[in-house]
């Protein structure tokens, strides 16, 4: 899903992802249950403001202060992550990649989700592009001062800037080849901050956990107790409405779609632009992608987004362990072939 690292959550956004939060949490049944009923174990969950959403740790551990630790823990390592993955922070390292074109002494983190996103670039043929900012930062600022898209020449000369081929990176620092470049990881850092959270908790020892991050989650869960979280889909067309509900048992999700910061009413412009014709995506309502991390969840979700339902579907086929589904504009609802071992019902 991609999202806004670093800026603040409006009030109309808070509103809307609580109603989503609301149907997304539930433990599935089986032994976990009976212990949480019996006292055995207990459910810790607790939600705060962060990552430009609303993001909720749920752990299932038998020492309540102790689980309250470990997601204090988590949260703290989110925190520290955001302040070096954020483009909206002064002073972070993307902040001063794209003000200055060049940036040295990189955290590895850093430098890790840069050479992963590039990967992601090739694998998909440019569908997914963290260079993709001018025009994102073009159709802000054309619908905030004429409430419309912008022309046809505006767009091209931001395409012009657009192609991750102009990024350098190597294990200590990252430039870009040409003036006027800049990158985003809104559509891949957020995964790769939940996968973090994940881990933390599973090195202190949880192995029930579940970490929501406005609809990039990532679970863990012991295969001897009960049978995973269940999670719902949206409907992007009836907020608060479940599509169709998911099992995870150690898998991650993401989703993309029009519906979640769109710049008109009919949802025909919105944040996910295609960075090779810098239009939004004319045929796909919606995406969620079940994978092994939510990093690349959240890469594949706004890609098969951005490449819609036959190149998506044929992309998906193509990964191991990643399966999706997708709603058209027409709201068809397309499926990769391994998608029906997630679903529940």
């Amino acid at each position: 899903m991609t999202d806004l690292l670093g800026q603040r959550v409006r009030p109309r956004q808070l509103l809307r992802i609580t109603a989503v939060t609301g149907i997304s949490l539930a433990l599935g049944g089986g032994l976990v249950q009976a212990l949480v009923r019996a006292g055995d174990l207990h459910r810790i969950r607790e939600t705060r403001t962060q990552l430009g959403t609303l993001v909720t740790i749920s752990v299932v551990h038998p020492d309540p202060a102790l689980a309250r630790q470990m997601v204090a823990d988590a949260f703290a390592e989110m925190e520290r992550l955001e302040g070096l993955l954020s483009r909206h922070r002064t002073g972070t390292p993307i902040s001063r990649l794209n003000h200055d074109g060049v940036v040295r002494g990189v955290p590895a983190e850093v430098v890790h989700i840069v050479r992963r996103a590039l990967q992601y670039s090739v694998q998909t043929v440019g569908a997914f592009d963290i260079t993709v900012t001018p025009l994102l930062e073009l159709y802000s600022a054309s619908f905030a001062r004429t409430g419309a898209p912008p022309s046809g020449s505006q767009v091209q000369e931001a395409l012009s800037r657009v192609g991750y081929h102009n990024i350098l990176v190597d294990d200590y620092s990252i430039a870009f080849k040409q003036r006027g470049v800049s990158i985003t990881l809104d559509g891949i850092g957020k995964g790769y901050i939940v996968d973090r959270a994940v881990g933390v908790l599973k090195e202190h020892g949880a192995d029930q956990v579940l970490v929501d991050a406005g609809g990039d989650m990532g679970s863990v869960r012991d295969g001897s107790q009960g049978e995973g979280w269940r999670v719902a889909i949206e409907d992007p067309r009836a907020a608060g409405k479940a599509l169709e509900t998911l099992q995870l048992a150690g898998a991650s999700v993401a989703t993309s779609g029009d519906y979640l910061q769109c710049f008109t009413a009919d949802k025909l412009f919105h944040h996910i632009l295609d960075p090779r014709t810098g239009r939004s995506p004319e045929h796909t309502s919606a995406v969620t992608i079940v994978a092994p991390t939510a990093m690349e969840a959240d890469a594949l979700s706004t890609a098969t987004m951005v490449l819609g339902p036959q190149d998506g579907l044929r992309l998906l086929a193509r990964l191991d362990d990643v399966e999706g589904v997708m709603v058209t504009k027409e709201q068809e609802i397309l499926r990769s072939r391994g998608m029906s071992r997630y679903t529940v019902g």
